[in-house]
């Protein structure tokens, strides 16, 4: 019995797809979002966030892919508003340092075109969303570019005084830049 099991696992591994993670390249890399403050724009970004990936674009059904932002890292233009970011009515970084999307599908669009699926979870809170990117090689890397909208207050991302959308508006859009070292299979 024992010797069935071990070969059973063992024929399971191999028939298996084996994809090498690749590295994501943190100084090629960025997360950055952009929202309307009683009706200016103002821009942001994270300066730390990983990933644990495997994405190949001749098969992107089988990506791997866990994206895990570090929320202390919030930068949105002066130390007043990071502070105030990191507040419980904002991030609540105290209870909730991260946020993570988890890519459960990824598909092909046509034309180095891609999108994901999955959840993104903030503040304990797990929507899913749809992140289009495209994907294209430059020198050894991958560089993957897109971008997705969602409503902060769908993460209480601003409760009490700052739910009013008149003061900060209730979209945001999201881009990122994640620029992968390594090839999958390798």
């Amino acid at each position: 019995m024992k010797r069935m099991l071990a070969g059973a696992l063992v024929a399971l591994s191999l028939a298996a797809p084996a994809f090498a993670a690749q590295t994501l390249v943190p100084a090629k890399s960025q997360i950055g979002f952009a929202f309307k403050q009683m009706g200016v724009g103002v821009d942001g970004s994270f300066k730390t966030f990983a990933a644990q990936l495997a994405f190949d674009p001749a098969k992107p059904e089988a990506t791997q892919a866990t994206f895990t932002v570090d929320l202390v890292s919030i930068d949105v233009g002066g130390p007043d508003g990071n502070a105030e970011a990191k507040k419980k009515a904002w991030f609540d970084v105290a209870t909730h340092p991260k946020a993570t999307f988890t890519a459960k599908s990824v598909k092909a669009l046509g034309g180095g075109k891609f999108e994901a699926r999955g959840p993104l979870t903030i503040k304990g809170i797990s929507r899913d969303i749809v992140a289009p990117f495209t994907a294209k090689s430059v020198g050894n890397d991958l560089q993957l570019d897109g971008g997705f909208a969602l409503k902060r207050l769908q993460y209480k991302l601003g409760d009490g005084a700052w739910a009013d959308t008149e003061t900060v508006a209730d979209d945001v859009q999201v881009k990122f830049r994640f620029t992968l070292a390594g090839k999958p299979g390798q």
